[in-house]
């Protein structure tokens, strides 16, 4: 996660006006060390925020690793029988074979009313964690996806810190700019 994607996610959250005992999965969160340490601009703009307001976060990943609570297959959400307030899903769609059926699951665990936030390089290079499809969406594209009429935010979102990713050409902050697709939405009643 890029730190100005933390930054976007941070002030979507914020606006959205969460409560403490909210619930708050984290879809593909990695391990504790890297949101804290590796990048700890995750936790600090996304995670630490969400704490100070008395919500704890639950953080899935497809590994167990110290830091995450539930393990499962992200695509499947295998074993995940509950909904959440908020999921959040951060670069992980551009990583699955079946985006369809893993937007369909990620969907699932989105109780009524709840919201999703989603994240998709726009502009990006290919990164093979294992696999890249290219999937490369605008923002409107990704909220077409969805489907759900509730947008709250959406927008592409340029990234300027590149101090953190080490090997990056600096021209190529001016030539062709990394951006991400962010997209905050409401799931319908049901």
């Amino acid at each position: 996660m890029f730190v100005d994607e933390s930054l976007w996610i941070r002030v979507a959250l914020e606006r959205a006006n969460l409560n403490a005992g909210m619930t708050v999965l984290d879809i593909g969160s990695s391990t504790r060390a890297f949101r804290t340490v590796t990048q700890p601009h995750i936790d600090g703009n996304v995670f630490e925020p969400l704490r100070q307001r008395g919500i704890s976060p639950i953080h899935l990943d497809a590994r167990a690793e110290p830091g995450v609570d539930i393990v499962a297959d992200v695509t499947s959400l295998e074993g995940v029988d509950r909904c959440f307030d908020v999921v959040l899903c951060t670069n992980l769609l551009e990583h699955v074979v079946d985006r369809a059926a893993t937007l369909q699951n990620v969907k699932r665990v989105v109780a009524p009313r709840g919201l999703l936030l989603l994240t998709v390089p726009r502009r990006y290079r290919l990164h093979q964690d294992p696999i890249d499809t290219g999937f490369r969406p605008s923002a409107d594209e990704l909220s077409q996806l969805v489907g759900w009429p509730e947008v709250l935010e959406r927008e592409v979102v340029t990234v300027r810190a590149h101090q953190h990713y080490r090997g990056r050409r600096l021209l190529r902050r001016w030539l062709w700019p990394w951006q991400i697709a962010c997209l905050l939405v409401r799931k319908p009643p049901e």
